[in-house]
C-alpha cells in the first residue's frame, strides 16, 4: 500500500519544521550484477533474488503439470498482470517517496557544509581583533560588545523575519505553479505550503499578539494591516491546494486504473500532513510543560510552534461519502419516476444500471482502495457504508411507486439485492440478506385466505370477470393491480432513523450492513397481491370441482382434477418467491399455509355435505348412484354427525375419490412443508414462522402443519362416511333390522342364514366399488372401516334385538363370523379380521354361557374388549335367558356392574 512510513515519512516533516537528517547509505540497486560460484562471493540480494526464480519456476511448473491446465493459461497471465499493476502502483509510490526524501537530504547536506564554510569564517574574524593592538581595549568593554552583539542578532532576524513575510504572496505562487504545470507535483507543492505557513506562524502570532495587547491603539492595528495581506497571500494559496487535492481525491475514486496515481499521491499528502499535525501538538506538549515548571506563561510561544490541525483525513473520508451519492445520483438518479406519473419506472433498466454500479464499485476496490493505507480500512468502514446507506435509500424512491411496479419488477428488486449481497460478500462485506431478530418485523402479517368458517371469501357483486386465470402464474407476475399496503403511515421506518453514522475519523469496529427497510414494504404488497391471486384461483378451482366430474385415472381411480392443479399453482408461487430471497420466502409460507388451510376446510366441507342437500348428481357416474337415509341410532359426537351427514348427503363415489384426493393433498402439502424447510436453509426459521402465525399453528412443527392435519383427518372422515355410507344404504339397514329376531311363530330368515348371506353379498358389492376405485395402499382403510361399522351394527343388532336365546342361536351366530371372514378375507390382513370378530365372538360367548360363573367371566372378555357397551349386554343376554331364574339374574347382573366398576377404575 503506497502510504508513508519510517524513514521516508520523517524526513519530509523535517524539511518542513526545519529538522533534517542524512540519509543512511545505499544498499540496494535496480540491476542484478553476475557473479560467478567460486569465483566471486555473491551480494546478499543476489541469493534471495536466484531463490525466488527457482521458486517462481517451480511454482509456475506445479500449476502446469496438467495437460488441461494450458486452458488456464490466459486467465493466469491476466491475475498476474493485475498483480504487476498493483505492484507497480506500490513502487512507484514508494520511489517517488523515497525520490523526495533524499533530495530533502542532499538539500540539508548543502546547506550544513555552507553554514560550516560561514562559521570558519567568522571565527576567523573573531580571532582577527584579538591580535591587533586594540585588543586590551575589547576586553575592558565586554560587556558592551556582549549587548550590542544581541541587538544586532535582534535586529538582523527581525529584518529576515519581515523579509521573509514580504516574500509570502511570490513564495506562495511559486508552490502552486508548481500545481498549475503538472498535478503530479502535489506533495512537493504542499511541502513548500507548509513550509512557508510554518515559516509565518511565529510572526502572525508575534503580531496577533501585539494587536489583543494594545487592542485600543489604533496604530498597533494599522501597524498589522500590512502583514495581513502577506498572510492572506498563504491562506489563498493554501485554499487553492486543499481545493485542488479534494478535487483529485473524489475525480480518481472512480477513475478506475487511470486514478490509483493520483489517489496515491493525494493520501501521501493525506498520511504526511496528519503526522505533522501530531509532531506540532507533541511540540507544543513539551513546551507547555517546560513553562508550567518554570512558571512562565506559553501561550504565545505555543501559538507560534503550532498550527491550526487540518483534518485532512478525515475530510478525505467526507469526501469519499460525499462521493458515493454522487455517483448513484449520476447512474440512477433519474430513472425512478414521479409516482403516478405517466410513464413508469423502467425497472429492468435501472437493474441495468445498477449493475453498472457494482462494476464501478469492484474496480473502486482493486485500483483505489489500494491507495490507502490498510488502518483506514477504507473500503470496510467507509465506502461500503455509505454505498449500502444509498441502496437502502434507492429502494425506498421504489418504494414509492411501487405501486406502479409489477410483481415480476418487486421479484426482480428483490432478487438483485441477493446478488448485490453475494458482491459484498466476495468483497470482504458481509451484508443482511435477512432482517434480524432485533428488528422490528414490518412484513407481512399472517393473512387468511379464508373466511372465519373456513372457506375462501365469495366474490362481491362487482368482481371482475378478468380475475386471474387459474393457469396464468405469467399474467400474476405482469399484474400491477391489487396492491394492499399492509404497513401503517405511523409505522414506516423513516430511512433517516435507520440511516448508518460513523464519525469522520472512525478506524476501528465493525459496520452493520442492516437489510433494507423498504423492502419490508415492497414484500408487503408483493404478498397482498399474491393474496388476492390464490383466493381467485381457489375459488375458480371451487367451482370446477362443483360442476366437473370426477376423473378416472389409468387404473380406474377416481380423482378430482383440480387439487394437483392447486399445489402446482402454489408451488409456482414458490418458486417465484425463492428468487426475492427468505424474506418472501416467509411472507410467502405465510399465504401458502393459510391458502392450505382453507383449502382443506374447503374440502371437508365438501365431503362432509353441509348445506348441501343434493351437490352429487352431476360428480358420481349414474350406474353407481344410490339413495341413502341416516339410521335413527344417536349420534353421539361431532364427528360421527359429519360422517352421518356425508353418508346421507355426498355420493358414495364422491367419498371414495375424497380419500384419494385427501391423501394425495395430504401428500402434496408434506412435499411443501419440505420445500419451504429447503427454501428458508433452516428449521429455526419455520419455528419463527410458527410463532409469527399465532394460535393456528400453538404447538405445531411448522405453519403448514395445521394444513397437513386437516387433510389427513379429511382422509379419514371419508373413510368413515364411506363405509357410514355402506351401513346407511337402505337395503342393508333392512337386513340390520332382521338379524337376531324371531317371529311368534319361530321362523326367522336369519336363522336360515338368508339375512347375512344376502347382507355379504351387498357388502361386497360395495367392497369391489372401493377397490376399483381407491387406491391400493388406501383401499384397506377403507375397507377396515366398513368391516368395523359392519360389525359394530351387528352388534347393536343383537343388543336390540335377540330376545330370546334358541340352541341354534348361538350355532348361528357362529356362522354369522366366519361368513364375515369370508367376506373380508380378500380385503383385509387375518390379523385385522381376527381383532373385529373377536368381539363378535365375545358377545356369543356371552351367550353361550351355561352357568353364572362362565356369564360373569365372558362379561369380562366383553368388557375389556368393548368398554363402551356398558352393562348392556349383560342387561340384554340375561333376558332373553329362559334357563335362568330371575333371581339369579338379578345377582349375576349385580355382580357384572362390579365388575364393570372395577374394569373402568383401573382404566382410569
Amino acid at each position: 500500500v503506497p502510504h508513508m512510513h519510517g524513514r521516508e515519512g520523517v524526513s519530509g516533516l523535517e524539511g518542513v519544521i526545519g529538522r533534517h537528517e542524512s540519509p543512511g547509505p545505499s544498499t540496494s540497486s535496480d540491476r542484478t550484477f553476475p557473479w560467478t560460484p567460486g569465483v566471486n562471493p555473491p551480494v546478499p540480494w543476489q541469493v534471495d533474488v536466484d531463490g525466488a526464480r527457482e521458486e517462481a519456476r517451480r511454482q509456475v511448473a506445479q500449476m502446469l503439470k496438467r495437460p488441461e491446465d494450458l486452458a488456464r493459461l490466459p486467465e493466469l497471465k491476466e491475475a498476474v498482470a493485475a498483480k504487476l499493476q498493483r505492484l507497480d502502483l506500490v513502487m512507484t509510490s514508494q520511489l517517488e517517496a523515497a525520490t523526495d526524501g533524499t533530495r530533502v537530504g542532499l538539500d540539508g547536506l548543502q546547506k550544513a557544509r555552507g553554514a560550516v564554510l560561514r562559521t570558519r569564517d567568522n571565527f576567523s574574524q573573531i580571532e582577527a581583533p584579538s591580535k591587533g593592538e586594540k585588543a586590551g581595549g575589547l576586553a575592558d568593554n565586554h560587556h558592551l560588545i556582549r549587548d550590542l552583539a544581541v541587538m544586532r542578532a535582534n535586529i538582523s532576524r527581525t529584518i529576515r523575519d519581515a523579509e521573509a513575510v514580504v516574500a509570502l504572496p511570490e513564495d506562495a505562487a511559486r508552490a502552486i505553479e508548481l500545481l498549475d504545470d503538472d498535478e503530479q507535483n502535489l506533495f512537493e507543492c504542499w511541502e513548500r505550503l507548509s513550509e512557508l505557513a510554518q515559516r509565518a506562524r511565529p510572526a502572525r502570532a508575534a503580531l496577533e499578539a501585539a494587536r489583543r495587547r494594545a487592542d485600543n491603539d489604533t496604530t498597533a492595528i494599522s501597524m498589522t494591516e500590512p502583514a495581513a495581506a502577506q498572510f492572506a497571500a498563504i491562506d489563498d494559496a493554501m485554499d487553492r491546494f486543499e481545493t485542488t487535492l479534494w478535487r483529485s481525491v473524489r475525480g480518481s475514486l472512480f477513475a478506475g486504473r487511470g486514478g490509483s496515481a493520483a489517489l496515491a499521491r493525494a493520501m501521501r499528502v493525506v498520511e504526511e500532513q496528519e503526522a505533522l499535525d501530531e509532531l506540532l501538538v507533541e511540540k507544543a506538549e513539551k513546551v507547555r510543560e517546560r513553562a508550567v515548571r518554570k512558571n512562565k506563561a506559553s501561550e504565545e510561544l505555543v501559538d507560534s510552534i503550532v498550527m491550526v490541525s487540518k483534518h485532512y483525513k478525515r475530510q478525505v473520508l467526507r469526501e469519499i461519502r460525499e462521493a458515493v451519492p454522487e455517483r448513484f445520483e449520476m447512474t440512477v438518479g433519474s430513472l425512478v419516476t414521479d409516482p403516478g406519473g405517466e410513464e413508469a419506472t423502467n425497472v429492468p433498466v435501472v437493474i441495468e444500471n445498477l449493475d453498472i454500479l457494482m462494476q464501478q464499485l469492484t474496480e473502486l476496490y482493486d485500483y483505489a482502495v489500494p491507495a490507502f493505507p490498510t488502518k483506514y480500512k477504507i473500503f470496510e468502514l467507509v465506502v461500503a457504508p455509505a454505498w449500502h446507506k444509498q441502496i437502502c435509500l434507492f429502494i425506498d424512491r421504489l418504494v414509492e411507486v411501487a405501486r406502479d411496479l409489477s410483481n415480476a419488477d418487486i421479484i426482480a428488486v428483490l432478487n438483485w439485492y441477493q446478488s448485490y449481497a453475494a458482491q459484498m460478500d466476495a468483497l470482504g462485506v458481509e451484508v443482511e440478506t435477512e432482517p434480524s431478530e432485533s428488528e422490528v418485523a414490518v412484513g407481512t402479517p399472517p393473512v387468511s385466505v379464508h373466511d372465519k368458517n373456513g372457506g375462501l371469501p365469495p366474490g362481491g357483486k362487482n368482481e371482475k370477470v378478468d380475475s386471474p386465470s387459474v393457469l396464468s402464474i405469467e399474467s400474476f407476475l405482469s399484474s400491477t393491480h391489487g396492491a394492499v399496503m399492509t404497513t401503517n403511515k405511523s409505522d414506516k421506518i423513516s430511512s433517516d432513523e435507520v440511516e448508518y453514522t460513523m464519525s469522520d475519523d472512525e478506524e476501528g469496529g465493525d459496520v452493520q450492513m442492516t437489510y433494507p427497510v423498504g423492502f419490508f414494504e415492497l414484500v408487503n404488497i408483493y404478498t397482498s397481491r399474491m393474496t388476492k391471486t390464490v383466493q381467485t384461483w381457489s375459488a375458480n378451482l371451487r367451482r370446477m370441482t362443483t360442476t366437473q366430474p370426477l376423473k378416472p385415472a389409468e387404473d380406474g381411480t377416481l380423482w378430482t382434477a383440480s387439487d394437483v392443479e392447486f399445489f402446482r399453482l402454489l408451488n409456482e408461487q414458490l418458486e417465484v418467491a425463492m428468487s426475492g430471497g427468505k424474506i418472501l420466502v416467509s411472507a410467502a409460507a405465510m399465504v401458502i399455509s393459510s391458502a392450505l388451510s382453507g383449502f382443506a376446510s374447503e374440502q371437508y366441507k365438501r365431503l362432509s355435505g353441509e348445506g348441501v342437500s343434493s351437490t352429487n348428481a352431476a360428480l358420481a357416474s349414474p350406474s353407481f348412484s344410490r339413495h341413502f337415509r341416516t339410521t335413527s341410532n344417536v349420534i353421539e359426537n361431532a364427528a360421527e354427525r359429519a360422517v352421518m351427514t356425508a353418508a346421507k348427503n355426498v355420493d358414495y363415489n364422491v367419498l371414495l375419490a375424497g380419500v384419494n384426493d385427501a391423501s394425495r393433498c395430504h401428500r402434496l402439502a408434506l412435499e411443501m412443508e419440505s420445500s419451504l424447510v429447503d427454501a428458508l436453509q433452516s428449521s429455526d426459521a419455520m419455528k419463527r414462522l410458527v410463532k409469527k402465525a399465532g394460535a393456528a399453528a400453538t404447538g405445531k412443527s411448522s405453519v403448514v402443519r395445521p394444513a397437513i392435519d386437516l387433510f389427513l383427518a379429511n382422509m379419514e372422515h371419508c373413510a368413515a362416511a364411506a363405509a357410514a355410507a355402506v351401513t346407511s344404504d337402505p337395503s342393508v339397514i333392512s337386513l340390520f333390522g332382521q338379524m337376531y329376531a324371531v317371529d311368534k311363530g319361530g321362523t326367522s330368515p336369519w336363522l336360515e342364514g338368508e339375512v347375512t348371506e344376502t347382507l355379504v353379498a351387498t357388502v361386497l358389492d360395495y367392497l369391489g366399488d372401493v377397490v376399483q376405485f381407491v387406491t391400493r395402499d388406501l383401499a384397506s382403510m377403507v375397507n377396515e372401516a366398513v368391516f368395523n361399522r359392519v360389525v359394530k351394527h351387528m352388534i347393536e343388532a343383537c343388543m336390540k334385538q335377540l330376545q330370546t336365546i334358541r340352541p341354534e342361536t348361538v350355532g348361528r351366530m357362529e356362522e354369522d363370523e366366519n361368513a364375515l371372514r369370508e367376506c373380508f378375507e380378500d380385503f383385509l390382513p387375518s390379523n385385522r379380521l381376527d381383532l373385529g370378530l373377536q368381539r363378535l365372538a365375545d358377545v356369543r360367548d356371552l351367550a353361550a354361557a351355561d352357568d353364572t360363573e362362565s356369564f360373569v367371566l365372558a362379561y369380562g372378555l366383553v368388557v375389556q374388549s368393548m368398554p363402551e357397551l356398558g352393562i348392556e349386554p349383560a342387561e340384554r343376554l340375561l333376558a332373553a335367558r329362559e334357563d335362568i331364574p330371575r333371581a339369579t339374574q338379578r345377582e349375576v347382573l349385580e355382580e357384572c356392574r362390579e365388575l364393570l366398576s372395577n374394569q373402568m377404575a383401573i382404566r382410569k
